[in-house]
């Protein structure tokens, strides 16, 4: 039998403008300074609606234009450039030693950057950061930028070493500062400053700051994949954070390698994290060495058991130190076998490697080149490819900004055309 479909509501007109709006001002973020004409025609939206939004967008100071653009010929077109001088956001990134936190314009510029305080344990974390908050808040105020306005900070992001309740922002695990659990810095920051605030995973935040200004920039699927004190993993799939059903997805560092280890954990630590960390490798050193066993390590720190550190292994794994070559063989075997993993369930297109690694002498002899080969061995299908960060210390900054731009144009502008 034949049926007939009504439509009983369509979009009105209030809703197809807002629609226009929201795609036609994200995609002036990517592309500005653009054309009102090239807009119309790369997004297949008429020229009349087009201009329509442009003049709301100027209205409500997100757009501005700017100079007329050489053509061959016809009319000189008007381009339109986006208000990176509308407000501030901040980002904070408490992975690190110390507090760092940045100032970031609308156009994804960085204004400033702030060092704060060491980070341990034993610090109250709600007041350092209500402190060195207010310390930004007044320096906006003084317009130390000389913009013609002094500008405000209209939100705030922090990258936090912890898994967090992405709804409630409250830290429901912090393996490496246990009195931040049950923490809730989105709700104790927003009750004094009065702006919106977000708070995420800071492996999350670095895999979005490469991925938008760094190394992942043009990819739709990758894996971040930070090896410090420990080993965890950003991942993005379609261009979409990917955090699991309680925000634990990535948490790698507890990747059991073989079935002998099944039921493995140290405190909160993993296998991973026990055996492949850029810590590890020191640690596995100190204890060969205070086990008796010659090697040039040793050397290379004058002597000094407490100038030891992972750099100085692979200073000797270079010069062929039979035990420094040992530890870095066994770590790179055991973030092979990771990241092949990783490959077979995610199928990323880049894994960018962060965190301390970056930071290690003759990173892609020791690491890099050694786990593409492992790989390539392992996967019978293209793998992806495997860069070291570019960003290095400041990819969770960046993100933490990022996220606080995104998070708050989104509701304003929720529309976008798929960048892929």
């Amino acid at each position: 039998m034949r049926q007939s479909f009504k439509f009983v509501k369509t979009a009105s007109s209030e809703l197809q403008f807002k629609i226009n709006q929201s795609i036609i001002f994200n995609y002036i973020r990517e592309n500005a300074p653009i054309s009102r004409a090239k807009i119309s025609k790369d997004l297949k939206i008429s020229a009349p609606a087009v201009s329509r939004v442009i003049e709301k967008l100027i209205e409500n100071n997100y757009v501005f234009e700017t100079e007329k653009i050489e053509t061959k010929s016809g009319k000189r077109p008007i381009l339109i450039a986006l208000n990176e001088d509308r407000g501030f956001v901040l980002g904070i990134d408490l992975g690190g030693e110390r507090i760092r936190m940045s100032l970031m314009n609308y156009s994804g510029k960085i204004v400033k950057k702030y060092i704060g305080p060491e980070i341990n344990d034993n610090i109250n974390i709600e007041q350092n950061l209500e402190i060195e908050i207010q310390k930004i808040f007044e320096d906006c105020k003084k317009n130390e930028w000389n913009y013609s306005n002094p500008l405000e900070v209209q939100s705030i992001c922090i990258a936090i070493p912890a898994d967090v309740d992405a709804v409630t922002g409250k830290i429901t695990g912090a393996p490496l500062y246990g009195s931040w659990k049950n923490i809730n810095l989105k709700e104790s920051i927003n009750s004094i400053f009065k702006v919106p605030v977000f708070i995420e995973n800071n492996v999350n935040l670095a895999a979005w700051g490469e991925k938008n200004f760094g190394r992942g920039k043009g990819y739709a699927n990758e894996v971040f994949l930070e090896i410090s004190n420990g080993v965890a993993a950003g991942i993005i799939i379609d261009n979409v954070l990917l955090r699991g059903e309680n925000g634990y997805a990535g948490e790698i560092g507890f990747t059991i390698i073989n079935a002998e280890n099944l039921g493995f954990k140290v405190k909160n630590k993993g296998f991973l994290e026990k055996f492949a960390s850029v810590t590890s490798i020191r640690n596995k050193a100190l204890k060969a060495i205070s086990d008796g066993e010659k090697t040039l390590i040793l050397d290379l720190a004058g002597n000094d058991i407490n100038k030891i550190n992972s750099s100085l292994v692979c200073e000797a794994a270079i010069k062929g130190d039979k035990l420094a070559k040992e530890i870095i063989e066994n770590v790179v075997k055991f973030l092979s076998i990771a990241m092949i993993n990783l490959i077979l369930i995610i199928n990323p297109k880049i894994i960018i490697l962060g965190g301390y690694i970056f930071n290690l002498p003759y990173k892609n002899e020791l690491f890099a080149n050694p786990i593409k080969n492992f790989i390539k061995q392992s996967i019978p299908f293209e793998i992806p490819d495997i860069e070291f960060s570019v960003l290095g210390d400041d990819a969770a900054l960046l993100g933490s900004c990022f996220m606080a731009i995104e998070s708050l144009l989104t509701g304003e502008f929720p529309y976008r055309i798929d960048k892929n």
